[in-house]
Order: structure tokens, then sequence, then C-alpha cells
């Protein structure tokens, strides 16, 4: 396949060429006293930035997945994950860290409020 000006072949997205076997980009944790209360606040928070994010590439994906009275969404895009996590530390306060897997493009962000 010809190459771009980039050097990366043409036709291939970015995100494609930076996770080219679906590796998740991102990890969020949700979690805390908070969220048995706001749970579906706190779900249209995430949905919405899943919606912003697909329009701007239809490649970007969350999967939500309720887990140990919590709640984990995974992200195809570490930007996307830190995006999610500042919306919702942004609505709601709370305690969020961010970590970064050394050498990844991957990041898990850990958000609590009680």
């Amino acid at each position: 396949m010809p190459k771009g000006p980039t050097g990366r072949e043409k036709g291939v997205r970015y995100e494609q060429s930076r996770n080219p076997d679906g590796v998740r980009g991102g990890l969020v944790r949700i979690s805390g006293a908070f969220l048995s209360d706001h749970l579906e606040d706190v779900l249209n928070i995430v949905k919405h930035e899943e919606k912003l994010a697909f329009e701007r590439d239809s490649n970007l994906r969350v999967d939500i997945n309720k887990k140990n009275g919590g709640v984990e969404v995974e992200t195809n895009c570490d930007n996307l994950a830190m995006r999610i996590g500042k919306a919702i530390h942004h609505a709601y306060k709370g305690d969020h860290s961010y970590k970064f897997r050394d050498g990844d493009r991957f990041v898990e962000v850990d958000w609590k409020r009680d």
C-alpha cells in the first residue's frame, strides 16, 4: 500500500495505526457511594462523550460494564478515556487519578466520590 506524507500507509487512520490490533486505549473506573444515587447521570456523561468522539471519528468506541458496585468503561483511545474522566470530574468533583503505562498509549482513569 502506498505511503502518505507522514510515512503511514494511505487510507489508514491515525487511530488504526495507533491501535492496529484493537487493543484498548483506556480504562475508566468509576466508584463510590455517590455513584449509587447518580448512576444514570454519570452514564449519560459517558455516553455523551462517546457521542462527541464518534462524531469526530467513527472508529472511537466505549464499552460500559458494571463491576463490583462500580462501573468500568473501556475505550479504544487514550484521549477518550481522559476526556470521560475529566468530564465526570468537572460535573461532580470527587477524587480522580490518571495512570499511564510506560511505553504504551494506554491510560487508567480512576474516579471516586463517597
